[in-house]
C-alpha cells in the first residue's frame, strides 16, 4: 500500500520500519536504507540515509530543507536488495 505523507517545508519527517519476511516472521537485516526522491525546482534529487537499528525498529530522518514544494516519493530497502520494503508519495507543502 502507498501512503502519502504531507511534510511542511522546513520540517524533518522521521522514517520508522520493521522487516519481515516472505512468512511474515519479524526478522533484523544488517541494516534499512531510506531512499527519497524530492522536487529542487525544475529537475528532482535523490538521496540514500542509513537507517539506525532501535531494537527490532529502523529509523531515519529526513530534513525538508533541502526541497523545492512539490511531490517526492520514498522507499525503503534492507541492506543488499534493491527491492523495497515499504514505499510512498511525499508531498511538501507550505509552511
Amino acid at each position: 500500500m502507498t501512503t502519502v505523507t504531507n511534510v511542511t517545508y522546513g520540517n524533518t519527517a522521521k522514517f520508522v520500519a520493521e522487516f519481515l519476511d516472505a512468512t511474515g516472521a519479524l526478522t533484523i537485516p544488517s541494516g534499512g536504507t531510506l531512499n527519497i526522491t524530492y522536487p529542487t525546482g525544475l529537475t528532482t534529487s535523490s538521496t540514500a540515509i542509513a537507517m539506525t537499528q532501535q531494537n527490532s525498529f529502523f529509523t531515519a530522518t529526513w530534513f525538508s530543507s533541502v526541497s523545492s514544494l512539490g511531490n517526492g516519493t520514498w522507499n525503503i530497502t534492507s541492506v543488499g536488495s534493491t527491492i523495497p520494503v515499504a514505499t510512498g508519495n511525499l508531498r511538501i507543502i507550505t509552511p
